[in-house]
């Protein structure tokens, strides 16, 4: 069992197994790789480069792939995955933050913006060219980017998977079983700022370690994120309940988000304040995350 810390300020927190940095988070700014954190890159979802390059943003009938097409669920601007300068580009500066530091890379936005992406002229053309149905073309299109990817890091390779394990095939040409024999691990992004019904994650959870029986699967837990009101972030105990439910799943760790280190610590701070409830969860099947806890305790 490894349990991770998850920052857009590359920093190290006491009490996890491994650290990740966002090092390109979707706004599209760039850090600096770090040597000694799990370096996260999200691929296509990149506001800077949909500014800078507008006719990159992917297409539908539905609309574009930008903030405010409220026909999706889109937080950021995502861009067209068969653009070839982009593609390359994004390919490169992968190996380059593997090169410099040795670290795992962990990828995320690495697909299609959703269901009905991308209808742009490259995409229907390379679609109609293939001979392929829509939906396994789509489904070639990332597995190949992912190859290549693969081709070029030599250190662990982590995926980034949306809390979809029904539909991601058709809405973002995730194809599981194919990924499955490329990557190292899977990380479901469960991302929430509220967590009152763990049963719903837990059910998330136990799909995906059924989905990748053999690979370790992480589950993202929302703690903070930049500019958020303290009043609008999971409260404590949620998330204390959540991470031992979906614990219980057999999957291999939790990788726990929040924007800068001092949120990180505080939340942990809390949770070294609520013994008598984690106590009342003992029985409960999810002893890692309990164990995680009692951990803490002895850094406060």
């Amino acid at each position: 069992m490894e349990f991770g810390n998850y920052l857009f300020q590359a920093k190290k927190v006491a009490g996890f197994d491994f650290d990740v940095y966002r090092l390109k988070p979707e706004t599209g700014r760039r850090g600096t790789p770090q040597d000694d954190m799990w370096n996260n890159i999200a691929v296509f979802g990149d506001n800077v480069s949909g500014r800078a390059h507008p006719e990159w943003v992917s297409e539908s009938k539905r609309g574009r792939a930008v903030r405010g097409n409220n026909q999706f669920n889109l937080h950021w601007d995502v861009l067209c995955p068969t653009v070839p300068e982009f593609r390359e580009e994004q390919l490169n500066y992968i190996e380059n933050a593997v090169d410099q530091t040795g670290q795992p890379i962990f990828l995320n936005s690495w697909h299609f913006a959703d269901h009905g992406h991308c209808t742009c002229e490259r995409c229907t053309k390379l679609w109609k060219e293939s001979g392929l149905d829509w939906f396994e073309w789509r489904n070639q299109t990332i597995t190949q980017f992912i190859k290549d990817v693969k081709e070029r890091v030599k250190t662990k390779l982590v995926l980034a998977v949306l809390p979809d394990p029904a539909n991601a095939d058709q809405r973002f040409g995730m194809d599981f079983p194919e990924l499955y024999k490329i990557c190292d691990a899977f990380n479901i992004v469960m991302f929430s700022q509220n967590y009152a019904t763990s049963w719903y994650w837990e059910m998330i959870a136990r799909a995906f370690r059924r989905i990748f029986p053999e690979k370790p699967v992480y589950s993202n837990i929302y703690v903070c994120g930049p500019g958020d009101d303290p009043a609008h972030c999971p409260p404590v105990d949620q998330l204390i309940r959540v991470s031992v439910r979906v614990m219980r799943t057999g999957i291999d760790g939790i990788i726990y988000l929040a924007d800068v280190a001092d949120n990180m610590i505080k939340f942990q701070k809390t949770v070294t304040q609520m013994g008598e409830y984690r106590d009342s969860l003992s029985d409960y099947g999810g002893q890692p995350a309990l164990d995680l806890f009692n951990r803490w305790d002895k850094l406060f």
